[in-house]
């Protein structure tokens, strides 16, 4: 493959980030929007070179029409794209606001039934999970539909904020528990609303 230009290689960048929260390939006019380019032509020249170089294949006639080499990864049958709705603690609950970051491409077997269910994702911080194999930078899939039961790892609302833990009882109450004894057992002094079961959880590439 032949050395890219920064421009191109913020292009290819910029594609394969695309797909990977979208599951599709952008259009040219997508490109041309993120990119400020006033006109397609300009993005065609900078596709056309990078398919000269190796990097991609052009599919004329098709509005997304690329193809990236080594091809990536695209929704199919067997798999269903989850929102994203951001981050969330996996150590001391974080106040976030919840917003959609584009769609995570996730494998059916992973999910089960639940793959039929409505789902959301979320990337972890913090190091409260270890002891469930849960570390900063993964990413959390979570089931809005299946009921909670003890010993779940779900993600919660706790007193007005975010966090993932596990569901257990402290006397007649439910808490939320750590996996990790750096940190402490979590009794709500409000309202404890859960708001998915964690159903899959894809490992950072980082780990």
């Amino acid at each position: 493959m032949k050395r890219l230009t920064s421009r191109q290689s913020a292009i290819l960048n910029f594609i394969r980030q695309f797909v990977h929260e979208h599951g599709e390939m952008p259009t040219r006019r997508e490109l041309a929007d993120q990119f400020g380019f006033s006109s397609l032509k300009g993005v065609a020249d900078h596709l056309a070179a990078l398919e000269k170089k190796g990097c991609l294949r052009l599919r004329p006639g098709r509005v997304r029409g690329i193809e990236l080499i080594p091809a990536e990864p695209l929704a199919s049958a067997a798999t269903v794209r989850v929102p994203v709705a951001g981050e969330i603690a996996a150590g001391f609950p974080d106040q976030r606001t919840e917003d959609r970051r584009g769609t995570l491409i996730v494998d059916k077997q992973l999910l089960g039934a639940a793959a039929a269910h409505r789902l959301f994702a979320f990337r972890v911080t913090g190091e409260s999970m270890t002891g469930r194999g849960i570390y900063p930078d993964d990413w959390v899939v979570a089931d809005a539909e299946t009921d909670p039961r003890e010993g779940d790892i779900v993600v919660a609302l706790i007193d007005g904020e975010s966090t993932i833990k596990t569901l257990r009882r402290d006397g007649d109450r439910p808490c939320l528990s750590a996996e990790n004894p750096d940190y402490p057992r979590m009794v709500p002094t409000g309202r404890l609303v859960i708001q998915g079961v964690v159903k899959a959880i894809l490992r950072s590439t980082g780990q």
